[in-house]
């Protein structure tokens, strides 16, 4: 079949899918054959959206189930529990008696009606006698028995209920809640002693970090979980375990290695081999090229090479290993290739990937000692083989994310045994193989991929007695032998592909013998044996979509009677180019197949064998950078060029107001309270906690001032305190906060700027002397960017603005404003910046001296925090002459809109403090923007809803929806913890207007933190550690902890009910 590309570079339609063989522990119910298949699908469907927390597009999926199949019981208990999530009782009932009517032992619905009538403070006998019947079915689940013991003591059956309760605990040992129901209960009936004990394993554990049970979805139990139904969907009918046909050409060349890779940029795989004293490069695998086209020494002997775009230019480099060093050649992208540098040491092996997440590839290297070289980003490496905690012998690795917590992990095999490195995410490592189970493990050979489909990457090793044993993956905590195969009769080189285009992966091992292992129907099965003269290599050298076998200098190309396949060909933007580390999943009806991007595995192409579908449902990476994307209804037969979305994942609160007619955007807050930012390998950024914020125009709604403040991206947010500021003044003054974003402490405190006669400059220049007035006058969305940007975000090559202002000897008090928005560096950035011996700067700010030169006014003059706004510098005192000009320099990708100089008036002020009076949590979703110009500088629209973003999960404890007024009073460390999607709407009492002859303005004052799912931040997967304001920096040492006061504890136990759990997929 002849190929077609297609390249996918623009927008995405972004949607999160989540694994549905993973999506809940109970077995769905058995349907009736008769049920149709899009039933099914679109339950399916209403699955994956309440998996990501999307209960609103998860109610419609299962309503849409149920237009198809209205006895549908599964369906029906699943609406159930979307309208739960919801907090729409009433329908949650209606649609779990339903599914009730049709099986009365549906255990979810069961479990999901009692917990509602508990919700609803009434008929506490029913939900007893709902529980009972789940805890009949399933005596092991600690969820039930918690909640048997809290309606127990409703219902003054105490000592029933002091059972339930320690016997939750005793399947649960580490049950927060259960702890807590136990010890009030203890209170109630005079227990003193036990109530104080009971009340200190409490405290314990909540100070250790554990949660309860929480009123949010997913954390009241797998059976309040929505159940996917697998009857539709069917692995063994896809399963096909040969035959096998491969085309048997002459063999001439025998290799010792042979490496994949794409070296003159046409899209097709190349084999770069060695043997008998010489290198040959096969173009497209078939060949020789006469000459290589790059120098290798003459006492230069290769024992193995790896290709992989070392300097993120969009070609193929290349890296060769042997007893001399390690030789790095670079790719001219013309036919021309750099000399050699080299690394020095002996080595066997190299492997590509990008073990810090900072977007270039790093080098693994083995041999007696295998060493991990750190990529600055320019193709320049250091050995960091000490820090990281490598000091092994190593004769093969993958890097790969065993434990899916979006970081890569590295499996090393050495003669003596397997050891897994688990990435520490602050530059080390740690060897976890006894953990895992696998510190016995060893093996020949070793390959890395996700056999059984649990979206669980598995090891297959080949062992010293010819034998296959795999390693299942249970879920990223251990890993298990789970087959084993019969003797391969001296099998080696061992590669994974899906020769039958089946769906699943199959195994061949190289040698002068080629054997066939064909996975099929959860087993391996031996089957055909092929010639073979050494080492071999897997691709599509002919383009067809079936994956062919190099070896002795041809290509057998794979005739088998294929299934459908696609192609995918992943291109990193923010990420390293080549993609590696990026994880691919592919849904087709019968299945959902992972793999991932690796070092020298089939040309960086990923093919994925699609049975007898003829399309896909979806194909969704997450890249190593963070972004998701997700291409969906994608026919078979294609290559794909998937090319990474330029995604903005962080910022901060979006903050509207309503101003008469509609919730207007005002801008991003809190730019400055970002916890666990990493400004350089082991320093964090000290967050400013607390901002003034000009509103605008403000208008009461039903008599209060409305506002609201949305989480929009992959991010927590912190709410701590919030005031509405009311600025009574003269007519004529503009109303400026003394605000600015600095790099360090001391952050400015308040005070407020009325601003007169304010003048833009009459000139200005940049480093380069060019013209830069005309960007600088107005706020247009026309700001200056003459600067050059680095490679690395948020980094720019250091710039400057010269401004003249004219004349200034009338103003009694000048300060300067500035408006504009940064494009922030993230963690991440800062890493990858260090590794090159680079810094952020921040606006440094100069004076004339009168004389010609200048005089530095300020190391750190502050900027805008986020997105586009004003900051501002007080000018008082600093000019030493009749020279009025200024002259700001920056390394930081800075961009500014306007400046202005005014006078700051003596006049008077009334200011008026007002307390939230009424503040409610709640989920809304994701209001459109417009990237202004094609960049970060978001400008979003309230009334343009989205109901599902790309993003991860902060797993832990946010607060319940619902009135949260007490949390915002005052700054006590008490938050209102904000998931993405979340909306907290806060109004104030409206005021009388202002006296005659005065004028008002209003700012909101917000104090709180914020925390992004950057790879290089601190705890960035977690809601806990909680941030307070008492700690010395963030992550805080092991000698502080949050408050323990009983405001504190009573709040974490009353508020942050809503468990959700982490998803990093």
């Amino acid at each position: 079949m002849p190929r077609k590309s297609v390249k996918v570079h623009h927008r995405l339609l972004p949607l999160v899918i989540a694994v549905l063989y993973c999506a809940c522990q109970q077995a769905p119910p058995e349907q009736k054959p008769t049920l149709p298949t899009k039933a099914r699908w679109h339950n399916n469907q209403g699955v994956v959206y309440m998996d990501q927390h999307n209960y609103t597009r998860g109610r419609e999926s299962f309503a849409a189930a149920l237009s198809i199949a209205p006895s549908y019981a599964g369906a029906n208990a699943n609406l159930g529990i979307a309208y739960y999530a919801l907090g729409k009782y009433d329908s949650a009932a209606t649609a779990l008696v339903t599914a009730l009517a049709a099986d009365p032992e549906l255990l979810h619905a069961n479990y999901t009606l009692g917990l509602i009538y508990n919700a609803q403070g009434k008929e506490h006998d029913k939900a007893l006698a709902a529980l009972q019947k789940v805890a009949a079915a399933d005596a092991d689940d600690p969820h039930v028995r918690y909640y048997m013991g809290q309606i127990r003591t409703k219902l003054d059956q105490s000592d029933a209920a002091i059972e339930d309760f320690q016997t939750a605990i005793r399947l649960d040992p580490f049950n927060v809640s259960a702890y807590y129901g136990l010890a009030n209960l203890y209170r109630r009936i005079g227990r003193q002693e036990d109530w104080r004990a009971t009340l200190e394993h409490f405290n314990e554990l909540s100070q250790a970090g554990h949660q309860g049970v929480s009123s949010s979805y997913q954390g009241q139990g797998k059976y309040a979980e929505a159940v996917a139904d697998a009857g539709g969907a069917n692995p063994e009918l896809d399963d096909r375990t040969g035959p096998f046909a491969f085309t048997a050409p002459t063999m001439v060349y025998r290799a010792s290695f042979a490496a994949l890779g794409d070296c003159d940029g046409d899209a097709q795989p190349d084999v770069l081999a060695a043997g008998a004293d010489r290198l040959a490069l096969y173009a497209a695998g078939t060949g020789p090229l006469p000459d290589i086209p790059f120098a290798v020494p003459a006492n230069f002997s290769a024992l193995d090479g790896s290709f992989g775009d070392i300097d993120n230019d969009g070609d193929a480099d290349l890296v060769l290993t042997g007893d001399g060093g390690t030789l790095l050649y670079t790719n001219g992208g013309d036919g021309s290739w750099s000399a050699p540098t080299i690394l020095p040491g002996a080595t066997t092996g190299a492997v590509f990937g990008d073990a810090d997440h900072d977007g270039d590839l790093d080098l693994l290297t083995l041999g007696p000692q295998a060493r991990l070289q750190s990529n600055d980003g320019t193709g320049d490496f250091a050995d960091i083989s000490a820090e990281a905690g490598f000091a092994v012998a190593a004769e093969q690795a993958v890097f790969t994310d065993f434990d899916n917590d979006r970081d890569v992990d590295i499996v090393l095999l050495s003669a003596a045994r397997v050891q897994v490195y688990t990435n520490n995410r602050d530059g080390t490592f740690s060897q976890i193989a006894a953990d895992l189970g696998l510190d016995r493990a060893e093996g020949t050979d070793l390959v890395v991929e996700d056999f059984d489909q649990d979206s669980y990457m598995d090891l297959a090793l080949l062992s010293a007695s010819d034998h296959l044993n795999t390693y299942r993956n249970r879920d990223g905590r251990t890993f298990a032998i789970d087959r084993e195969a019969p003797n391969l009769n001296g099998g080696r080189d061992l590669h994974a592909a899906d020769l039958d285009n089946d769906g699943d992966m199959d195994l061949v091992t190289g040698g002068d013998r080629l054997q066939i292992v064909a996975y099929g129907e959860g087993q391996w099965h031996l089957r055909d044996e092929l010639s073979g003269n050494g080492a071999m290599a897997t691709a599509d050298f002919d383009n067809d979509g079936r994956v062919d076998i190099w070896t002795g200098g041809a290509v057998l190309h794979n005739q088998s009677e294929d299934g459908n396949w696609i192609k995918i060909a992943a291109a990193g933007l923010n990420s390293n180019r080549d993609g590696l580390g990026a994880k691919v999943e592919v849904k087709t009806s019968n299945r959902l197949q992972k793999r991932e991007v690796r070092s020298g595995e089939q040309a960086g192409e990923l093919i994925f064998g699609l049975a007898q579908s003829d399309s896909v449902e979806f194909i969704r990476i997450l890249w190593p950078g963070g972004v998701r994307q997700t291409e969906l209804a994608t026919g078979a037969g294609q290559r794909l060029e998937l090319t990474e979305l330029d995604r903005k994942g962080t910022s901060c609160p979006i903050l509207y107001a309503w101003d008469g007619r509609k919730f207007r955007f005002v801008t991003d807050i809190l730019g400055g309270a970002i916890i666990g930012y990493l400004t350089r390998p082991g320093q964090y950024y000290t967050p400013d906690t607390d901002e003034y914020v000009r509103l605008g125009a403000l208008a009461p709604k039903d008599g209060r001032y409305v506002l609201q403040l949305a989480n929009q991206l992959e991010e927590i947010i912190y709410v701590d305190a919030l005031e509405l500021v009311a600025v009574d003044h003269a007519p004529g003054l503009d109303i400026f906060p003394n605000e600015r974003l600095l790099a360090a402490p001391p952050y400015p405190e308040f005070k407020l700027y009325p601003m007169r006669d304010l003048r833009p400059p009459i000139a200005a220049h940049d480093h380069r002397g060019r013209d830069a007035l005309a960007p600088l006058l107005e706020i247009d969305d026309e700001w200056y960017e003459g600067f050059e940007r680095l490679d690395i975000h948020g980094y720019a090559e250091e710039y400057a603005l010269e401004l003249d202002f004219g004349d200034l000897a009338d103003m009694q008090h000048p300060v300067l404003v500035g408006y504009g928005w940064v494009d922030y560096a993230h963690s991440t950035s800062n890493w990858s910046a260090a590794q090159r011996g680079l810094a952020l700067y921040p606006p440094r700010l100069e004076v004339a001296d009168g004389r010609g030169g200048w005089i530095e006014a300020s190391a750190d003059m502050g900027r805008p925090a986020g997105l586009p706004k004003h900051m501002v510098f007080d000018l008082q005192g600093l000019f030493p002459s009749a020279d009025h000009r200024l002259r700001i320099s920056t390394n930081t990708a800075l961009y500014w809109d306007q400046f202005l100089i005014g006078d700051a008036a003596t006049s008077p002020l009334q200011i008026q403090r007002l307390k939230p009076a009424a503040s409610d949590l709640h989920w809304r979703g994701y209001p459109a923007h417009t990237a202004v110009k094609g960049t970060f500088a978001f400008r979003y629209h309230y009334d343009q809803l989205q109901l599902e973003a790309p993003w991860g999960t902060h797993g832990g404890a946010f607060t319940r929806h619902g009135p949260v007024g007490p949390l915002l009073q005052t700054i006590d460390d008490r938050y209102a913890i904000m998931f993405h999607g979340d909306e907290l709407t806060v109004e104030f009492d409206a005021l009388p207007p202002p006296a005659q002859g005065m004028e008002r303005s209003f700012l909101l004052y917000a104090d709180g933190f914020g925390k992004d799912m950057d790879f290089h931040s601190a705890h960035s997967l977690t809601v806990e550690p909680l941030p307070f304001h008492g700690m010395s920096s963030y992550p805080y040492p092991k000698t502080e902890r949050y408050p323990q006061t009983a405001e504190n504890i009573e709040y974490l136990q009353q508020y942050n009910t809503r468990w959700i759990k982490g998803y990093y997929e």
